[in-house]
């Protein structure tokens, strides 16, 4: 049962985020905004928010302080994780576009199973390779429709979609020792605020881009809130549940999400490698979870 909260908590979270690249999507299009501005704010303000309800709650917000220890990770967290995989994929997104970005970081599961596989001198089980390759081929047909031609590669796209897929092996990696000692919500509060402050020296949030407006900060508040605070919430507690490597995998509901959004509310409609996409991606996840037969 424990197993199957894991994997909810995942694909929620991956589903958040699925949700929250369509709004910076729509953000990007309507004013001048500029991916670290918005990173600095749905950071810093999710945060915030997330530390302020759990001492509310009563919890002991600095018990991830109390060691050195555990003040360096969640620090490192906060940077090289949280921090860097925001930013390299919204500069991904920015420089190209979402199909480059999306394709790019979908490499990072990849690289978690052969981390994984490397510290624990195993090889991975052949059903990890073959989900593997079927999720890369699934969200390929997903935002290309089978189409190589569609995709334009710019050299700072390429650069920051390859470092999105490391930056989601550091967030899935990093806080694991932290949440077997710490609250989950507590460790990605942390994290999104110290995130948010190093960000903040670089593109402060007080700059409001041009032409910002009301439905500018609706779909600002809704990028910290689902896009960023429950996105992540969810995310961080799945690890308390289930393997890294399946929690990154479980990462590719977001582009399935993302697009059937955008069918939905922005009249794009599935073509035919777009739904056999969408098969493929969901029988990645199913062999991920398979469990192996004990001998």
């Amino acid at each position: 049962m424990t197993k199957y909260k894991g994997i909810i908590y995942a694909s929620l979270g991956a589903s958040f985020f699925g949700i929250s690249s369509i709004i910076a999507g729509i953000l990007f299009n309507r004013c001048s905004i500029e991916p670290g501005w918005l990173v600095t704010t749905r950071m810093l303000f999710s945060g915030l928010l997330l530390l302020a309800w759990l001492a509310l709650r009563k919890n002991n917000i600095f018990s991830v302080w109390t060691s050195l220890k555990s003040s360096l990770r969640i620090i490192a967290f906060g940077i090289f994780g949280v921090l860097f995989a925001q930013t390299s994929f919204l500069l991904s997104v920015f420089y190209g576009n979402a199909a480059i970005a999306t394709i790019l970081q979908s490499l990072g599961p990849s690289i978690i199973i052969i981390i994984l596989a490397i510290k624990s001198k195993a090889i991975p089980r052949r059903l990890d390779i073959i989900a593997i390759f079927l999720s890369l081929i699934g969200v390929f047909l997903l935002v290309t429709n089978g189409n190589l031609g569609e995709l334009s590669f710019s050299a700072s796209a390429l650069v920051w979609g390859l470092l999105s897929a490391l930056g989601v092996c550091a967030y899935t990696l990093i806080p694991c020792p932290l949440i077997k000692e710490h609250s989950p919500l507590n460790v990605v509060a942390w994290a999104l605020l110290i995130g948010g402050l190093i960000s903040n020296f670089l593109h402060p949030v007080t700059n409001l881009p041009a032409n910002f407006d009301q439905v500018d900060l609706l779909l600002v508040s809704l990028i910290v809130i689902v896009g960023t605070l429950l996105a992540y919430s969810l995310y961080i507690n799945s690890l308390k549940y289930i393997e890294p490597h399946i929690v990154g995998m479980l990462g590719m509901v977001e582009p399935v999400t993302a697009i059937l959004i955008s069918t939905l509310f922005l009249g794009i409609s599935f073509l035919s490698f777009q739904k056999i996409g969408i098969v493929v991606v969901f029988l990645s996840l199913f062999l991920i979870n398979f469990p192996t037969k004990k001998k």
